[in-house]
C-alpha cells in the first residue's frame, strides 16, 4: 500500500466565510435542501450552490460530469472556504478517479459529509493528505440543537468540539491514533481502490444503516481478511440504524459486531457511540488524533480538524 501524504489541516469555517454546497452523490429533496441552506445562512455563512445542485439523473444528482463539475468549481473558487455536501445516497465512487490529489491539497477546503461521502473523506486523506469532517449533511433538517452546535464548533476550531463521546466499552485498554473510517459499506468498498483505508495504528470508526446482520458480518469479515481489523489500534462503533433482520430475528447486529471484533481487534473496542445516521449525531475529525478508552467507554478528540484561526 502506498504511503499517504502528510496530514494537512484545512482552514476553519469562521462566520462570514463562503461555504459551497453540492450534491456529488444522490438527488436532493428540494424542500429539505432549502431548510439546510437557511440553517447555514443563519449560522453566519455565505452559501454558494453548485450549478447542478438540484439536477436529477435517476438515482444520481445529475450526470457524472455535472456532479464532478460542481465539486471542482467550488473547489477552485478562491473565496469558497469549505464544502458541505447536500446528501448521501450513492455516486461519489464513480467520480473520484477523475480528481487531482495535488489540486485538492492546494485548495485545502474543509469537506463535511458522511454515508456515501465516506469514500470522498477516505480519498482526501489517502490521496491528498487532507483532514475532513465526518458529520451530518443538509439532508437532515431535524437534527438536534446539540448536534448542530457541536458540528459548528468543530468546523470553526472551537475547543468545545473536543469533548469526550460516551459509549460502552466492549474490550478494555486505551490507545491514541488518527480517526479513520465511516460507513461500513463504503469502508469495505474502498479495498482495492486508490483510496483504500489504511488502519495501521489508527482508530477505526464504523457506523451503518439499513444493512441486515448477515451483511454486516460479511463486510466485517472482508475487513478482517484484508488485515484491516488486525492493523487497527482500536475500533469505535457508532450507531447501526435499522440493521435488524425479520428472517433471522434471533441474531442482532450487536451480536455480529461483538463476535467478529472482540476476537480480532488487538486494542480497545467501544460500542454505541453517538455518531452515524441518527438525529443527534456527533461529528468527528477525519484523520486527526483521538483517544479510545475501552475501560471508560469513551472516544475523545485530541486535536482540532482545522488549523488555528486566522
Amino acid at each position: 500500500m502506498a504511503e499517504e501524504p502528510s496530514l494537512l489541516l484545512p482552514r476553519p469555517l469562521t462566520p462570514g466565510s463562503t461555504v459551497g454546497v453540492c450534491a456529488p452523490a444522490g438527488p436532493v429533496d428540494e424542500k429539505t435542501l432549502d431548510v439546510g441552506i437557511r440553517w447555514l445562512e443563519d449560522a453566519g455563512y455565505v452559501v454558494r450552490c453548485g450549478r447542478h445542485l438540484r439536477a436529477r439523473h435517476g438515482y444520481l444528482a445529475g450526470t457524472d460530469e455535472q456532479r464532478l463539475e460542481d465539486l471542482l468549481e467550488l473547489w477552485r473558487a478562491p473565496d469558497v472556504r469549505g464544502i458541505v455536501l447536500a446528501r448521501g445516497g450513492y455516486g461519489l465512487p464513480r467520480i473520484l478517479s477523475r480528481l487531482d490529489p495535488s489540486e485538492l491539497r492546494r485548495g485545502r477546503k474543509l469537506v463535511v459529509g458522511y454515508s456515501d461521502a465516506t469514500s470522498l473523506l477516505l480519498y482526501l486523506r489517502r490521496r491528498a493528505g487532507l483532514a475532513s469532517v465526518h458529520g451530518p449533511m443538509l439532508e437532515q433538517p431535524d437534527l438536534t440543537p446539540g448536534a448542530r452546535a457541536q458540528l459548528l464548533a468543530l468546523v470553526r476550531g472551537e475547543a468545545s468540539a473536543l469533548e469526550p463521546l460516551k459509549g460502552a466499552g466492549l474490550v478494555g485498554g486505551r490507545v491514541a491514533g488518527p480517526l479513520v473510517g465511516g460507513g461500513l459499506v463504503l469502508v469495505a468498498g474502498s479495498l482495492g481502490t486508490p483510496w483504500e483505508i489504511d488502519t495501521r495504528g489508527a482508530i477505526l470508526f464504523l457506523e451503518e444503516i439499513c444493512e441486515q446482520p448477515y451483511a454486516i458480518d460479511r463486510l466485517l469479515v472482508q475487513l478482517r481478511e484484508a488485515g484491516k481489523l488486525r492493523d487497527a489500534a482500536g475500533v469505535a462503533l457508532g450507531q447501526f440504524v435499522s440493521c435488524e433482520s425479520e428472517r433471522y430475528p434471533e441474531t442482532s447486529v450487536e451480536d455480529v459486531l461483538r463476535e467478529v471484533l472482540v476476537s480480532e481487534v488487538k486494542g480497545p473496542v467501544v460500542e454505541d457511540l453517538p455518531f452515524g445516521h441518527t438525529l443527534d449525531p456527533r461529528s468527528l475529525g477525519f484523520g486527526v488524533r483521538a483517544e479510545l478508552d475501552g475501560d471508560r467507554g469513551t472516544l475523545t478528540p485530541l486535536e482540532p480538524v482545522v488549523e488555528g484561526r486566522d
